[in-house]
């Protein structure tokens, strides 16, 4: 992947630095692909500003220089699956206890639970996690329903990675 990118014009949002899903293309590998992104005029106003060149008019011979700051993909080519299969093969063998270790998290969890909207505090945290990684994160979800399809439905697979 490049560090120069292109859209057209009718894709920009009306207001400059909005999180938006744009497509774009990757300048050198000509890759077209969603993201969720970030666009200003001044790259001092983005965190990681990547050259974004705008394309207009009917032949898309007219451009003008901005910035986009990549948040996340919306397609799961950008997600290491390799780790994400790692990960999924460690978890196998350890414990399942994710510990936050928060006063504050763990004050507003019990509430949830004590007014009811809640069974657990675990399932709380599991079910607004998920439900957070959904909106901000769908293309690594995406690729971990993918990676974990894949070692639920080869047992034999999942034998043979067991040493790695």
């Amino acid at each position: 992947m490049s560090n120069h990118y292109i859209t057209a014009e009718e894709h920009l949002p009306d207001e400059v630095q909005t999180e938006t899903t744009l497509q774009i293309t990757d300048a050198e590998t000509k890759r077209i692909f969603e993201a969720r992104v970030r666009i200003a005029r001044d790259p001092d106003e983005l965190t990681d500003p990547r050259p974004l060149r705008v394309v207009t008019g009917p032949h898309e011979d007219v451009s003008e220089e901005r910035y986009v700051e990549l948040i996340d993909e919306i397609d799961s080519e950008g997600i290491n699956e390799d780790r994400l299969r790692r990960l999924a093969r460690e978890q196998e063998t350890t414990s399942n206890i994710v510990n936050t270790r928060s006063d504050d998290l763990k004050v507003v969890l019990r509430y949830l639970v004590e007014s009811g909207q809640y069974e657990s505090t675990a399932e709380a945290l599991r079910e607004l996690s998920f439900q957070h990684l959904a909106e901000n994160r769908p293309a690594l979800l995406e690729a971990y329903a993918d990676v974990r399809t894949e070692f639920e439905a080869d047992p034999l697979r999942r034998v043979l990675t067991d040493g790695e």
